[in-house]
């Protein structure tokens, strides 16, 4: 008898462990937390961890070589702005201050296998990307938002996150601005993310 309440509690132990294991993997996927997280800014990488300046062979390195490269010429950079193509989707480079060197203005991520903002694929759910930012929401106006945070200066720009809604009221995509120039989408389809479009031009 003493034997099978030994078997029974170490399976229940090991259930249990199990259990709680699977909890902390995909928690960010079932639950939405309020937290303190820094919020978005333009000095994040834009995908695959790639900081704001590099050079050809880290996006290589990192990314590959796009199957297609369009050139065109940019007035406000007096310079050449490089389309590049690739199965995932695209990003569009413009030149960086260093030689050689080049940052990303808009990136477009519709297939999973390459991370954008926070490590965040096509195919996650909504919950993730909510839990990988600040969410601290509150109401503004008649407007919800995920966290609102006030310009400091008249030369700073409202920052903000918010959740988009369709006409049956489902979620249609998860948007966070760090200025006019600096903002990111999560566009999202049956509660998964369908497609990521990261902006960050500023001239």
């Amino acid at each position: 008898m003493r034997k099978k309440v030994s078997v029974l509690l170490s399976i229940f132990v090991v259930i249990t462990i199990i259990a709680m294991g699977m909890f902390l993997i995909f928690k960010e996927d079932l639950f939405v937390f309020r937290n303190n997280k820094p919020v978005y800014t333009k000095g994040e990488p834009v995908l695959v961890e790639l900081k704001y300046e590099f050079t050809e062979e880290e996006l290589i390195k990192k990314i590959g070589k796009p199957k297609k490269v369009k050139k065109e010429w940019w007035g406000a950079y007096g310079d050449y702005v490089e389309y590049c193509y690739y199965d995932w989707g695209s990003i569009w480079l413009a030149p960086g201050v260093k030689k050689n060197s080049f940052y990303i203005i808009y990136a477009e991520i519709n297939k999973r296998g390459i991370k954008g903002p926070r490590g965040i694929e096509v195919g996650d759910s909504y919950k993730r990307v909510i839990n990988k930012f600040r969410y601290s929401p509150e109401k503004i106006g008649g407007e919800e938002y995920l966290y609102y945070i006030k310009p400091k200066t008249k030369d700073d720009t409202t920052r903000f996150g918010c959740i988009i809604y369709n006409e049956k009221g489902e979620i249609d995509s998860i948007y966070y601005q760090d200025s006019l120039y600096y903002k990111i989408e999560f566009k999202i389809s049956k509660g998964r993310v369908k497609q990521i479009v990261a902006y960050y031009h500023d001239t």
